[in-house]
């Protein structure tokens, strides 16, 4: 599910740095399998002081523990990321970079969001419109949506 969140956040400037750093998109890949409507700016693809720093700063505030990385995704204009479950990560913090991005799917319905916790360990999907969705993402990969819930309690709408 997805929680939406008011966590202080510069959408101008991530999304300047997004472009700066956009020669280093890749398709996104798993299992051998890469999809050319997915793009991804990894952990290892990212030379940017800027999301190294904040991710740092995000994880010693809110106390998450073990890995935490952040990664620029970009989902080109009416494609559609089919219904998955994020592999390692369990859950996320997401932030929508540009105006008027696609809801994203989960079961228990379609959710417009700015900035949100995402349950990335259930279903989900989006059916994006006639604009690229370009997100910045801070994905967690040891503590469960629900501990991360806990801890950005003062931080939820």
């Amino acid at each position: 599910m997805l929680k939406q969140t008011n966590i202080d956040f510069d959408y101008s400037l991530f999304l300047e740095e997004y472009e700066k750093i956009r020669e280093h998109e890749v398709d996104y890949g798993r299992q051998g399998k890469s999809v050319d409507f997915w793009r991804v700016i990894r952990l290892q693809d990212l030379n940017s002081e800027l999301v190294k720093t904040y991710v740092e700063d995000f994880k010693l505030k809110y106390k998450i523990p073990g890995k935490v990385d952040g990664r620029f995704y970009r989902l080109k204009a009416n494609t559609t990321l089919p219904m998955h479950i994020d592999s390692g990560t369990k859950c996320s913090i997401n932030f929508l970079l540009n105006d008027d991005g696609a809801p994203v799917i989960f079961e228990s319905g379609e959710y417009i969001y700015k900035q949100a916790l995402l349950n990335t360990s259930i279903m989900h999907g989006v059916v994006n419109g006639d604009k690229d969705r370009i997100i910045f993402k801070i994905s967690i990969f040891e503590s469960t949506y629900d501990e991360v819930k806990h801890k950005l309690k003062d931080c939820l709408l």
